[in-house]
């Protein structure tokens, strides 16, 4: 983990740039153009934004871009709004898809070396299968059934990339009382499964070991392979999703980790 802060380019910072890149490339303009030079204050500005490298711009010069580039007013809202919390090294995006354009953990994700997930409640939902998900979708009374389907048919979607991919290495932490509710042997199956493959491991602590130290919450940490990339912890709240830069809080939630390794136990061994 690297520890200097002060030195690290905020991710949140590095995610808008990339965003900006990828709305530029599809709308066909090169980063030369005059139009973006004019917007940006010159080329290199606008480059050292994409690149997530410090600037003095200021956000209505992000949605002027956003303008530019023909970004759904919804993703254009929300860059204006990461960029508004300047170097704030915590920060939230609220639950609303619809509202705030783009789920800034999936972004992040695409671009981290390793992930680190524990789970106190539920199965992850890359590792669930079929049947498990649609005993979860089905017991939430806020869905119809068929937003139930939909939501089956998309997590099956969203699956793949994990299990057709090599990387980002995945390492999975579970409480045992994940395991017991509800999975049967084929959910458990599948999570011996994803142990098997050369990209993850799945580990559980198990009841005799007592109430975790420091694992009360549901948490990730993604690694980044760039030395300049900060780790950065995802907490996902009942209403809005929170994003921990900060050093201090990282070697937090890594402690947490590192103080139950000894306890935890191959997913292999695991018995219903």
């Amino acid at each position: 983990m690297r520890n200097d802060a002060t030195r690290q380019t905020p991710m949140r910072r590095k995610l808008i740039g990339r965003k900006l890149k990828l709305a530029r490339k599809k709308a066909g303009l090169a980063l030369r153009h005059p139009e973006i030079a004019e917007r940006a204050g010159s080329t290199r500005t606008a480059q050292r934004l994409e690149e997530g490298e410090a600037t003095s711009l200021s956000f209505p010069v992000i949605g002027s871009l956003c303008d530019l580039y023909g970004m759904r007013k919804e993703e254009k809202f929300e860059l204006e709004r990461l960029w508004r919390l300047g170097p704030a090294t915590t920060w939230t995006q609220p639950r609303g898809r619809g509202l705030f354009g783009f789920n800034a953990f999936h972004e992040l994700q695409l671009h981290a070396s390793v992930v680190y997930q524990y789970e106190s409640t539920f199965i992850p939902g890359q590792l669930q299968s079929e049947n498990h998900m649609r005993m979860l979708f089905g017991h939430n009374p806020e869905l119809t059934e068929a937003q139930a389907e939909h939501e089956v048919q998309a997590r099956l979607r969203n699956q793949q990339p994990f299990w057709d991919a090599s990387t980002p290495v995945h390492h999975f932490l579970l409480s045992e009382a994940v395991l017991r509710f509800g999975c049967d042997i084929e959910q458990i199956d599948r999570l011996v499964e994803a142990d098997s493959l050369d990209h993850a491991t799945v580990r559980y602590l198990p009841f005799s070991g007592g109430p975790p130290n420091l694992m009360h919450l549901p948490f990730i940490l993604l690694s980044f392979a760039a030395e300049d990339d900060p780790d950065i912890v995802f907490v996902e709240a009942q209403n809005a999703y929170l994003y921990f830069e900060e050093a201090e809080s990282v070697r937090h939630y890594r402690g947490g980790l590192n103080a139950v390794a000894g306890l935890a136990r191959s997913i292999k061994e695991f018995k219903l």
